[in-house]
């Protein structure tokens, strides 16, 4: 955290306007693009300060945030780890998702993960809160091979309709280190979704890359998808801030239906 620079010495100045992302360049945008960008930035904002705080305290690692495809790792005994990103469509200002997440290893279950997300999304103006516990076991680790495997389940429960349960998801990833700067990630699961009384379920896949560019760099990018359902990629560059702070700015887009695009900002933070 910087230190203020601030001096003890009088002034006298003229009183200017704060500039507004809605200013100048910004003010010919639609008035919901504009509100839009102005979330996003106040988002980013908090997020950021918040974690340059918190950084103090903690010690940050790669893989898991908005990325879809998990890794074969989990946190060490006694770890924690807070995830929060902001999803917006890149076509539909009226729709994002802002998402909270935050997992334990307890040093008397050192082979499990435990931990929950809470995700507020909007589309078209309805707002939809929805509760994720989920749960990582490690199955096992090899490092004189640079493997790693875990398992992966999670349910989805709505806060705020009748029918409060919205789905779960079962996932296997198999995590392979080849070279310290490089990690391969692939991932086969079964997915259940009630779909508003219309239930599908069926099989999800997905792969993932990150490759450390620098110290302060790492490269991800990840292809998944569903039987029946979305298929997509995310990828983009993850900011470490020292060794205590990641932040995630990712670019995606969905290769079926509406083929949607979005942007995520996120950050990443473990004591």
């Amino acid at each position: 955290m910087k230190k203020s620079t601030s001096r003890h010495t009088k002034r006298t100045t003229t009183a200017r306007p704060t500039p507004t992302v809605s200013s100048s360049l910004l003010k010919h945008l639609p008035p919901a693009q504009r509100r839009a960008l102005q979330r996003t930035v106040v988002l980013v904002g908090a997020t950021f300060g918040t974690f340059l705080l918190l950084s103090l305290y903690s010690k940050a690692h790669a893989a898991g945030g908005s990325y879809v495809v998990d890794d074969g790792g989990i946190n060490d005994p006694g770890q924690c780890n807070i995830d929060t990103w902001y999803k917006s469509g890149r076509h539909k200002a009226a729709s994002g998702e802002t998402v909270l997440s935050a997992d334990c290893t307890p040093t008397s279950l050192p082979a499990v993960q435990l931990g929950a997300d809470i995700n507020r999304s909007r589309d078209d103006g309805e707002h939809t809160t929805m509760l994720s516990p989920h749960l990582k076991a490690s199955i096992f680790t090899r490092e004189e091979l640079g493997l790693e495997a875990a398992v992966v389940a999670q349910a989805h429960v709505a806060t705020d309709r009748r029918h409060a349960f919205d789905g779960a998801d079962l996932a296997v990833p198999l995590t392979y280190t080849p070279f310290t700067p490089l990690r391969l990630t692939v991932s086969a699961g079964w997915y259940h979704a009630h779909n508003d009384g219309a239930p599908s379920e069926g099989r999800t896949w997905g792969g993932g890359v990150e490759y450390d560019v620098l110290k302060s760099l790492t490269l991800v990018a990840e292809r998944f998808g569903q039987q029946n359902g979305d298929q997509g990629w995310q990828a983009g560059p993850r900011l470490h801030i020292g060794k205590n702070l990641d932040i995630d700015l990712v670019a995606g887009q969905h290769l079926s239906g509406d083929r949607d695009r979005w942007f995520t900002t996120g950050a990443t933070v473990r004591f």
